[in-house]
């Protein structure tokens, strides 16, 4: 942050006699252009590095954290600016700052115990925030910019500091921001990019010197920073395509330099002229990040670093392509006992496949003891005895995907995502009914991604783990949903699911995940069409038979098929029946 700063200040002696404003002391002045230069947009870094997938990597991991410590002080700083500006001598002006240092005090050690316990009293940390406490936040908020205001710093350190006094345990301040959100986003936001649009006067850009001032503080503010935190990042030992990246990362100005430049603009510290010309090194620096990280830091560079990092330099023994083509039935011998290692992999979007795959859970759960060996195979003696001789290790990982949509709620998700993933309720369901099974090799994990990544998160998630079986569910419903063959095609444009469901309904989409999931070539895929597998009516019994058709053609799909089928009877007992 330093050698952006400096160079902010040394670049504002020429800003300040082009702005020719002698009312406007340049020590305020210099400092404002400091602070705008060496300023980071936290919340749009966040954002960035939620799409692009790089929240849990180490460079995102270190640019978050510097992203935070410097968005913190460039706040002090500035609002020890405006307090400067608002004051007509510097004793005034310490006053001002004590002041604002005080409130900030008793916001936190006064007023956050009391909002703890407001929380507390009114069940708003188990059911998420309610009317009264909604309110309460509403008024802290109004006062807090209210009394700021008066004190002499900008309203927006009041907001600011109400934020602070939040409590994050059980999500709350996640439960409160998707309350507030939508107010925000649709109707305070566009108003805030109004007014801002409505003081930029492009047509100020109207001669050679001032171009050239433009691109003198783009040329300042890209050095700077990117300069300052890459040479930062390579002294930590990072290599230098992640130093590049974490700086280009930490240059994004993004929104919150444009509320930094309109509170320079209101206090009268810069005029429309010079708030031009920072509006455009602001948006430049902003459109820039995104292109150049993805260039800089891309996927394949990522998993090389992070097989480097785990320790595995040889791509041959890597576990993802120890096996290129694998099979299910793939055994491994170790001191004579035979090891049956079969890895699955499912997906947990919808709350309706929950009971399938809780059934599916139940009926791939391993027989431990010798009373459940000879009940699920129905043999004894020697039988019993050449079961034992082959030890079974079932792995079953769960993988959650959830949109990550334009709300701030979801980024906030991500950067707990620990948290998160310990009280989603579809996890804990399974989880919670795994251990009661007595299964222990159920991992599960929750990620955040636009739709069209999900193909692709399950297909790296699989890799990583070295899934022998990818197995997706698929719920079948009546509801909004289309026909699936059109009444006029021919058979080279019938879907490959139209002709076994010609006589039902799906959802396109579905359809087309589906179709997309059998484009993975690592390992086996199998879709789960969920016809009510799993649930149980009221004064239902279960059915202690499992009955298993396996229509047989031929091919390694079949094979896959009829060996998971196989699987299925080795661990309970069933009627398998191959076609």
């Amino acid at each position: 942050m330093a050698l952006p700063f400096g160079l902010g200040i040394a670049v504002s002696v020429g800003l300040y006699k082009l702005q020719d404003d002698p009312s406007v002391p340049f020590s305020s002045f210099m400092l404002f252009l400091g602070v705008a230069l060496a300023i980071t947009a936290f919340p749009v870094l966040a954002r960035i590095l939620a799409e692009l997938n790089l929240l849990r990597t180490r460079v995102g991991a270190i640019t978050m954290a510097s992203g935070l410590l410097n968005d913190c002080t460039a706040w002090v700083l500035l609002a020890l600016v405006v307090a400067l500006l608002n004051a007509s001598s510097g004793l005034q002006a310490l006053y001002v700052f004590l002041t604002a240092v005080g409130f900030s005090l008793f916001l936190i050690f006064a007023i956050r115990p009391l909002y703890k316990i407001l929380c507390v009293r009114t069940g708003s940390m188990e059911h998420g925030p309610t009317p009264l406490l909604m309110t309460v936040t509403f008024v802290i908020v109004l006062v807090s910019a209210f009394v700021t205001d008066i004190i002499g710093v900008h309203p927006i350190f009041g907001g600011f500091l109400a934020g602070t006094i939040i409590p994050h345990e059980n999500d709350l301040a996640i439960k409160v921001a998707e309350k507030t959100e939508d107010l925000v986003n649709i109707l305070l936001l566009p108003l805030y990019f109004t007014l801002s649009g409505l003081k930029t006067q492009i047509g100020l850009l109207n001669s050679g010197a001032v171009w050239g001032y433009v691109i003198l503080v783009i040329f300042l503010a890209c050095f700077g920073k990117i300069t300052g935190c890459t040479l930062a990042a390579k002294f930590c030992g990072m290599t230098m395509r992640e130093s590049f990246t974490v700086g280009f990362l930490m240059n994004c100005k993004g929104l919150v330099e444009l509320i930094v430049l309109n509170i320079g603009h209101d206090a009268g510290v810069l005029n429309d002229q010079v708030f031009v010309i920072m509006v455009v090194m602001a948006l430049i620096t902003t459109f820039m990040t995104t292109p150049v990280v993805i260039k800089l830091y891309p996927e394949w560079y990522q998993k090389q670093r992070a097989e480097l990092v785990h320790g595995v330099t040889d791509p041959s023994i890597h576990p993802s392509t120890a096996v290129p083509t694998k099979d299910p039935s793939y055994m491994v011998n170790q001191g004579g006992i035979g090891v049956d290692k079969f890895s699955l992999v499912t997906m947990l979007n919808r709350l309706e496949t929950v009971p399938s795959i809780m059934g599916l859970i139940k009926h791939l759960k391993q027989p431990t003891t010798k009373k459940e060996i000879t009940s699920s195979t129905g043999s004894t003696g020697s039988d019993s005895d050449d079961t034992r001789s082959t030890t079974h290790v079932m792995e079953l990982h769960a993988l959650r995907l959830l949109e990550l949509t334009e709300r701030a709620s979801d980024v906030m998700k991500i950067r707990d995502q620990r948290e998160t993933q310990r009280y989603d309720p579809v996890l804990n369901v399974i989880r919670a009914f795994a251990n009661i099974l007595g299964i222990e090799s159920l991992r599960t994990r929750l990620e955040f991604r636009s739709p069209n990544e999900f193909i692709k998160t399950i297909a790296d998630h699989s890799e990583q783990v070295d899934a022998d079986m990818i197995l997706l569910p698929w719920a079948t419903s009546n509801r909004h949903y289309v026909s699936s063959t059109p009444a006029a095609a021919t058979d080279d444009d019938v879907n490959p699911f139209d002709q076994h469901y010609q006589q039902n309904q799906y959802h396109i989409p579905d359809a087309e995940f589906a179709t997309a999931a059998f484009a993975i070539n690592h390992t086996v895929v199998g879709l789960f069409i969920d016809r009510g597998f799993g649930l149980i009516q009221d004064h239902t019994l279960p059915s202690r038979t499992t009955n298993i058709i396996v229509p047989f053609i031929g091919g390694s799909d079949d094979r896959a098929a009829l060996a998971f089928a196989l699987r299925l009877q080795l661990y309970h007992k069933g009627r398998a029946l191959v076609l």
